[in-house]
């Protein structure tokens, strides 16, 4: 599920070992890593790649290229 997270339930998150992997998506960006965040003067590491956000790459890839059906909308056929 998802939810509104707060930088310090981050940085307990990170602390605890419980922060698996981090991203932004957007059109241009698609899906990029996050491998770091600063908060309060405190680095805040965060593992790279994860499976999540491999998956999820490789589905928006795959729809921007025609290899896999995206929801309705997403993408238009343009002949040459």
């Amino acid at each position: 599920s998802e939810r509104w997270l707060t930088m310090a339930e981050l940085q307990q998150a990170a602390q605890d070992g419980r922060l698996l992997e981090a991203f932004g998506a957007g059109t241009a960006a698609v899906v990029t890593p996050i491998s770091g965040i600063q908060y309060k003067g405190e680095d805040i590491d965060i593992p790279a790649t994860g499976k999540l956000t491999q998956r999820i790459w490789n589905e928006i890839t795959s729809i921007q290229y025609g290899t896999m059906e995206g929801p309705h909308g997403w993408s238009v056929n343009i002949s040459k």
